[in-house]
């Protein structure tokens, strides 16, 4: 028995169909897909509505922490059940995992970093001397 599933690529929205037969497929592993969709899903809102937010440079390293932590998780997951699982799922995942990288640049544009202004504490009466 073949059926199809279909696959929508986050960044290109191209959407192709995938045939399958009588295949693994596991459950933890849909659940990693939806935890990058939701991810990727956040970031991308994130970067959207970057002036909407009142603290956006915070809400990105909360991100980011997600995303490394995920990646652990999926880590993890990959070398405990790599032979196990059907190509198309282990597809699935990896393709996941790229749409998430390709929305950190866009996330990455929006962060400027804040100018340092250096001020000078030398003064007339205290010069600064170098160490010898």
């Amino acid at each position: 028995m073949s059926y199809a599933i279909y696959h929508k690529c986050l960044i290109t929205k191209q959407r192709f169909s995938i045939f399958m037969g009588s295949e693994y497929f596991d459950e933890e592993g849909l659940l990693k897909v939806i935890k990058i969709s939701d991810l990727s899903e956040e970031i991308a809102k994130l970067t959207w509505n970057w002036n909407n937010f009142s603290n956006p440079v915070k809400v990105a390293h909360e991100l980011m922490a997600k995303r490394q932590k995920l990646h652990l998780e999926i880590t993890e997951y990959m070398e405990r059940v790599d032979s196990d699982i059907s190509e198309h799922q282990r597809n699935q995942i990896n393709n996941s995992i790229d749409d998430l990288g390709n929305l950190i640049p866009r996330m990455k544009n929006k962060i400027k970093p804040s100018e340092i202004k250096f001020v000078s504490t030398i003064t007339e009466d205290k010069q600064f001397k170098y160490p010898t």
